[in-house]
């Protein structure tokens, strides 16, 4: 049993289900633009940011090769629109109160820009309830690589035996054991088995199952 001192945490899909309101931002975009995808475009990419995705959509499925910059600016704008769909990971809160209780000290690891996490706090004040969070605008690398969860473990000065990582993700999973991390896999996201493909080294269904297992 680790003796958990440090708790980081992915943001879409772990803290916030955002994760259907990027896709629907995303696939809103491709219709606009008439941009034909594969159905499992979304799912392929999650835990990435939003630049390698258009990066991608832009140089190998866009015939008229609109540029990256703009159809993720469209994109930006679509999600505005429709952020209020956004809710929190259920029991995402009642966690993070019993954790807090404990002296864990936390971070929010994520693939995020700075721009969707400002129109999210705006909402929910996300950031305030962390120690530390990390952004795309934080590492030239991000997910799969582990420079983020690295970025987060140097600054907080937590080191692997002592901390956890809650991930939704294929990529962020292989991000975070890259780092030299346990990984719990929530399937809010991803079904079980394509977590535990990733790496990840236990599977919880919800955070009623986290909070049994880690004794709050």
């Amino acid at each position: 049993m680790i003796d958990v001192k440090t708790i980081l945490f992915d943001f879409d899909g772990v803290v916030i289900d955002s994760e259907p309101v990027h896709a629907k931002a995303k696939k809103l975009v491709l219709e606009k633009f008439n941009i034909s995808y594969p159905p499992t475009i979304f799912d392929d990419y999650k835990g990435r940011t939003d630049k390698v995705f258009f990066d991608y959509v832009s140089n190998n499925l866009d015939t008229l090769k609109h540029s990256s910059d703009l159809l993720q600016n469209s994109k930006k704008l679509i999600f505005e629109e429709i952020i209020k769909e956004l809710k929190l990971i259920d029991g995402f809160l009642l966690f993070f109160g019993k954790m807090k209780d404990k002296g864990i000290q936390t971070a929010m690891v994520s693939s995020t820009s700075l721009y969707s996490l400002r129109l999210i706090d705006e909402l929910y004040h996300i950031s305030d309830l962390f120690n530390l969070v990390i952004t795309e605008a934080d590492t030239a690398l991000h997910k799969p690589y582990p420079d983020p969860y690295l970025k987060a473990l140097e600054k907080l000065k937590a080191n692997t035996q002592s901390s956890i990582v809650i991930e939704d993700s294929p990529n962020g999973i292989i991000s975070a054991k890259k780092a030299g991390c346990f990984v719990y896999g929530l399937t809010s996201s991803f079904q079980r088995h394509i977590l535990m493909e990733a790496g990840a080294d236990e599977i919880i269904e919800n955070y009623e199952e986290l909070m049994k297992k880690l004794k709050f």
